[in-house]
């Protein structure tokens, strides 16, 4: 009688302890939950932004192209205004970014967690600023924003708020990309 009343309360124990052995994250993990997964074996970076979007941002139409040794497909959308959009596939995960750059950072965009890395534009040393989005499992998308010389007030503009206007595209980005993959 005594062992079947020790061994209730152990069982007790060890299923409430595995149970938020479950619950718990894993540490390892630097970024927050998901609101959602994107397979970026489906995206087509020009599809993230609509006609609509890059008018309201004076964009041209995109550019396709191939980057990272052909295992990245990226768009670049140069503006009418000086600034220019990047949006990038990447086969990797987005923790890779983290500390690839003296000034990367954690920060969340639309839910997402992501890197953001801002140092200044090679050659102009204007603002510069992208992140890498942690989209799924061993993938990530990339979305950068440059001021070239030819923005208005290109000196005045800062890196803090060259990043939020990324961070607001971006986010448009992946509105787009989850409608398109019925999320």
């Amino acid at each position: 009688m005594k062992r079947t009343a020790l061994l209730a309360p152990s069982f007790v124990i060890a299923l409430v302890l595995a149970a938020c052995g479950e619950v718990a994250t894993d540490p390892a993990d630097p970024f927050p939950p998901r609101p959602y997964t994107i397979d970026v074996t489906r995206v087509e970076p020009c599809s993230g932004l609509d006609a609509e979007q890059r008018e309201r941002l004076s964009l041209q139409h995109g550019s396709e192209s191939l980057a990272q040794g052909g295992t990245s497909r990226a768009c670049t959308w140069p503006s009418t205004d000086g600034v220019g959009y990047t949006f990038q596939t990447l086969e990797l995960d987005a923790g890779a970014a983290i500390g690839a750059d003296p000034t990367s950072t954690l920060v969340t965009v639309a839910g997402f967690g992501a890197v953001q890395s801002s140092p200044p534009a090679q050659g102009t040393g204007l603002p510069f600023c992208q992140v890498v989005l942690d989209v799924a499992d061993d993938a990530s998308l990339r979305a950068q924003l440059q001021v070239s010389p030819l923005a208005a007030e290109a000196d005045r503009r800062t890196v803090e708020a060259t990043c939020e206007q990324l961070h607001t595209v971006a986010a448009q980005m992946l509105e787009n990309l989850r409608v398109q993959q019925g999320q």
